[in-house]
């Protein structure tokens, strides 16, 4: 008896240990193939070679780089080349989100089409907060294609954030289609879902 009970402890910590580790791991995948496209401008930026307002507009346009791309911009000193459109919320919000769904344990890619279905506030742990609503569609061929528009969210952000650097994530559920679920819903279950885990 006792013996079982060590195994299946030790088998709980296994994929405990496992679930950290593919999180990680999972996280340098997604920066790894984001970066494939973001390196040789970082490393022309380190030259101080010319770099177009354009170049910047074109990825800023595939919302899975925004984070990555003014936190690079940013490092370089090279702001003045970020869109200004594509620090709203709006566009950090779809950002984040096109962010997070690239993680190999969530979408594995980004959306083919993203649109902000509702902007939210709620007050959380005493702060007044925007939740962006966002509904999304995955390409062809992808496991989520057939299931059409699904929900999706960005937030928390609070008027204080810099842009790409604030708390907000994006997160999405399975399943969620747009029209079956209102977007209110699912910042609820979300927000009640992020502080029962922080309390």
């Amino acid at each position: 008896m006792i013996y079982a009970f060590s195994a299946v402890g030790i088998l709980i910590v296994a994929f405990i240990w496992w679930r950290y580790t593919s999180v990680a791991r999972g996280a340098r995948q997604r920066d790894d193939k984001l970066l494939a496209v973001l390196d040789p401008l970082a490393q022309r930026l380190s030259k101080k070679e010319p770099v177009t307002a354009e170049e910047i507009s074109g990825l800023c346009a595939q919302p899975q780089y925004r984070p990555m791309l003014y936190q690079m911009l940013k490092h370089f000193e090279r702001l003045d080349l970020f869109p200004a459109d594509a620090t709203s919320i709006g566009a950090q919000g779809a950002g984040v989100l096109a962010y997070w769904m690239m993680h190999p344990n969530e979408l594995q890619g980004a959306p083919s089409e993203i649109e902000m279905v509702e902007e939210i506030e709620k007050v959380v742990q005493g702060e007044h907060a925007k939740f962006l609503v966002y509904r999304y569609r995955m390409p062809p061929g992808h496991w989520a294609a057939n299931d059409g528009w699904i929900l999706g969210l960005a937030g928390p952000f609070v008027a204080t954030d810099v842009p790409y650097s604030g708390l907000a994530a994006g997160f999405s559920r399975c399943g969620d289609k747009y029209g079956e679920v209102k977007p209110a819903e699912l910042i609820d279950w979300f927000v009640e879902m992020v502080t029962r885990k922080s309390a």
